[in-house]
């Protein structure tokens, strides 16, 4: 689902650089006061960071799945795994502090650009998941650490 975001956001940018209209209509200016507003530039920005929000998730889903795939190798407390959940973590935070910044972005170029909000704004849900994941990450790394104890004793 991401793939298809990320293509609809890029293809976007030469629909609208091209004919301008649509964006003037949704906008409910003038060429002149679009132009006076920088329009277009702050559409495109807006745009851009959808597009990076998106490969960002996308990044984080491949980590999930990496991680999913592993654990079920049967080694659960390796260190590969508390780094991995580490770098979830960041992704995830990364996507909530982008994910303001486009609300604030879309907020402030008015109503008719709503929809580019994308969940809008500050998650607590996230920010929980954020925690949780720096949680487990450090649990996995004191497992790992146990279980290399536990392999020296033996």
């Amino acid at each position: 689902m991401c793939w298809l975001g990320i293509l609809a956001a890029l293809c976007a940018f030469p629909i609208v650089y091209f004919d301008r209209s649509w964006l003037l209509q949704a906008a409910g200016l003038s060429a002149e006061q679009a132009q006076q507003q920088w329009l277009f530039p702050h559409f495109s920005l807006g745009l851009l960071g959808i597009v990076v929000l998106l490969s960002i998730g996308l990044v984080f889903l491949r980590h999930l799945q990496r991680f999913v795939r592993a654990v079920r190798g049967g080694h659960l407390f390796a260190h590969g795994h508390a780094l991995r959940l580490r770098r979830m973590a960041w992704l995830m935070l990364a996507m909530e502090l982008l994910s303001i910044a486009i609300g604030l972005h879309a907020s402030w170029m008015g109503p008719a650009f709503a929809w580019m909000e994308v969940g809008g704004g500050m998650s607590i849900t996230g920010l929980i998941a954020v925690l949780m994941l720096f949680v487990m990450a450090r649990v996995f790394e004191a497992g790992a650490a146990m279980r290399e104890d536990l392999d020296g004793v033996v």
